[in-house]
């Protein structure tokens, strides 16, 4: 059974924190921000993140991503690769290119170990246009929520708080026990109180 069906009726906005869900969720979306923050240590929420995706893993939890996320991961890559070259400062170094491809190849592995399910974008089009219009998102985002609900996932897992700002029905997410709170007062200033 799905942690979203089996949680507390008070789970104040469908926010779940990531360290707290005991029943693992049958399907998540993946969002660059959550592969970002399980895959480099440096990043926020990294622990939770990293340990919620090998809790994810040993369930045979299904992940669904997109080319959005291939590409957002492409960019994320390099620029963490020309922050260490340049922060190392020595051409014994492993180039920006190297590292950009390290960072991209665990996502590969990632992807490899889990039941991962590629979303065509095509489809989604209409749907990323209501999340824009109706909940503010940007496009990039917009395309990341409306795939929660086009594969029946159970949620999204993330560690950006502007996915606040959908209603909670729509999109449950799961996110590190740091943000949890501000993604839970993005709701609410949003609108979307206790549900």
């Amino acid at each position: 059974m799905a942690p979203i069906e089996s949680a507390p009726i008070d789970e104040p906005c469908r926010v779940f924190p990531m360290e707290e869900t005991t029943t693992m969720p049958a399907a998540v979306v993946l969002e660059r921000s959550f592969v970002l923050a399980a895959l480099e240590r440096s990043a926020p929420g990294h622990d939770a993140a990293a340990a919620f995706l090998e809790r994810m893993v040993a369930a045979d939890t299904t992940v669904f991503f997109n080319d959005v996320l291939e590409l957002q991961l492409q960019d994320v890559a390099f620029d963490l690769a020309v922050r260490q070259v340049r922060g190392a400062g020595t051409r014994s170094e492993p180039s920006v290119s190297e590292l950009a491809r390290e960072m991209l190849a665990r996502w590969q592995a990632l992807i490899t170990l889990t039941d991962a399910v590629y979303v065509e974008l095509t489809p989604l089009l209409e749907d990323v246009m209501y999340y824009r219009e109706r909940f503010g998102l940007p496009a990039l985002d917009s395309v990341h929520a409306a795939m929660v609900m086009a594969s029946g996932a159970d949620g999204i897992a993330t560690v950006d708080q502007v996915f606040g700002a959908v209603d909670p029905s729509l999109l449950p997410i799961f996110t590190p026990q740091q943000f949890v709170r501000g993604t839970r007062a993005r709701r609410r200033s949003s609108g979307w109180s206790g549900s």
